[in-house]
């Protein structure tokens, strides 16, 4: 399959819900290379789930409709690149088209191969957190939508623990036998970013190439129509916080211990036990190297 080179430079944000991927999304943006902020990248997301579900387990229903597996990727990665070019033109067309989507995370591999140009900086923060911050986009959500079932307002702490160990062990065990995947990778944990945002992006700014940012944030209004539509959204302004667009803060790292009961946290600890100890959430320190 021949491939046509992007004019830009592409980095995916991604990670588990409520991980931290919009505060790293901003710290990334205020680098010179990078353009105007986007919405998060769901709907090219979309189209690439298309490609995974049809070229797996359901690859005879398109048999009979691309000539070979290898066709079905070239038209793929043809609609997707188009779009992506149309972005970076949104954006300002920038050296560096930096998009967020947590929708990549499970799938990072496959994105991986139909992109060959793309950088992935992936957050990670500890599963409590995440999921305390989940429980409570839920108690919105059922406010805001009492009718609506989304992993938010389940309640289903077990679910939750297997989302989050979804959006990450795939590319873990991937990238342990691929290097070229691993040098197109960096993870930043939350806790880091909040600490000390230059020093957390310092690895990422060396590794893929682009100008190092001032990583200052302010509070900042988003500036695109799309942007504000979704914060104001019946049902996606359920994600907004009082840290969404706003100056960094270390408010919410360790909000699990209020809102989770005992028995919950050990059964996140356990069911999530394994990126626990990768991401260094269970002892040990040092610097994130995965």
């Amino acid at each position: 399959m021949s491939l046509s080179p992007l004019p830009f430079k592409l980095i995916f944000v991604t990670g588990s819900m409520r991980s931290g991927t919009s505060l790293l999304h901003r710290l990334i943006s205020t680098s010179p290379d990078a353009g105007e902020r986007l919405a998060p990248a769901r709907y090219i997301m979309d189209f690439i789930q298309l490609f995974h579900t049809y070229s797996n387990s359901e690859s005879a229903f398109v048999s009979d409709y691309a000539k070979s597996n290898a066709d079905f990727l070239a038209v793929t990665r043809q609609f997707v690149t188009d779009r992506l070019h149309d972005a970076w033109l949104h954006s300002g067309k920038p050296a560096c088209l930096v998009l967020r989507t947590v929708e990549v995370a499970p799938t990072l591999p496959l994105v991986a191969r139909l992109l060959p140009e793309a950088k992935f900086a992936v957050s990670v923060r500890e599963p409590k957190d995440v999921i305390a911050s989940i429980l409570k986009v839920g108690e919105k959500q059922r406010k805001f939508w009492p009718r609506r079932e989304t992993l938010a307002s389940s309640k289903n702490l077990s679910r939750m623990c297997r989302t989050y160990n979804r959006a990450y062990l795939a590319t873990v065990r991937t990238q342990r036998s691929d290097e070229a995947l691993r040098k197109r990778i960096v993870f930043v944990r939350y806790e880091d970013a909040v600490a000390d945002p230059a020093g957390a992006l310092r690895d990422l700014w060396r590794r893929f190439d682009i100008a190092p940012g001032s990583t200052i944030l302010t509070a900042d209004s988003a500036k695109r129509t799309s942007i504000r539509q979704i914060m104001l959204h019946k049902y996606w302004r359920s994600y907004k916080t009082d840290l969404s667009e706003a100056p960094i803060s270390a408010a919410s790292i360790g909000s699990h211990k209020s809102a989770l009961k005992a028995s919950e946290i050990w059964a996140i600890n356990w069911r999530c036990r394994i990126l626990r100890r990768l991401f260094q959430y269970s002892g040990g320190g040092g610097s994130l190297e995965i």
